[in-house]
């Protein structure tokens, strides 16, 4: 079983003159976790790390869950994203919405068979089947590091979650 991950308080973001950003956090996790949760997709941001001294970004839209306060997709090991997430699992992931923002930055795995229950295996399949009306098996997870969130294009309720 996946570690309950533990939310931190809310912080406002870093000040930046100009924009207008909030000195106390304006937003608390149940944003984070609806917005996430309604998305029907999200965009995934991984680096290609075949040069180091030039990564190039790549981006890509997937189908996933969110299960956990954590973001859950899959895909071929064979796919452009996978291959640069095995090099270097840094990863960036946000739903399509650039009204009520959420961008998780964190880091991507893939679930190790005996890391989840066949109960467990089975939930997320379910949930993914109920929700995209197919079978497959999410079995890549974000641990996040940094949340930001903010709603309704309004700076002034930007938000962010630091993680351990």
């Amino acid at each position: 079983m996946l570690p309950k991950l533990v939310i931190p308080a809310p912080e406002a973001p870093q000040p930046l003159e100009g924009y207008g950003l909030p000195t106390t956090a304006q937003l608390d996790w149940s944003f984070v976790s609806q917005r996430m949760g309604q998305a029907r997709y999200y965009w995934i941001n991984t680096a290609d790390t075949d040069d180091p001294t030039a990564p190039q970004p790549h981006v890509a839209p997937l189908w996933g869950l969110w299960h956990g306060d954590r973001i859950h997709f899959d895909g071929s090991p064979q796919t452009r994203w996978a291959r640069n997430l095995a090099a270097h699992p840094a990863i960036a992931v946000h739903p399509p919405d650039a009204e009520n923002v959420v961008i998780i930055e964190g880091v991507a795995r893939q679930l190790a068979d005996d890391e989840l229950s066949a109960a467990e295996w089975a939930e997320l399949d379910g949930l993914y089947a109920a929700k995209y009306g197919m079978e497959g098996s999410p079995r890549w997870v974000v641990e996040p590091r940094l949340v930001l969130a903010w709603e309704g294009m309004n700076l002034a309720t930007m938000t962010r979650w630091r993680f351990e």
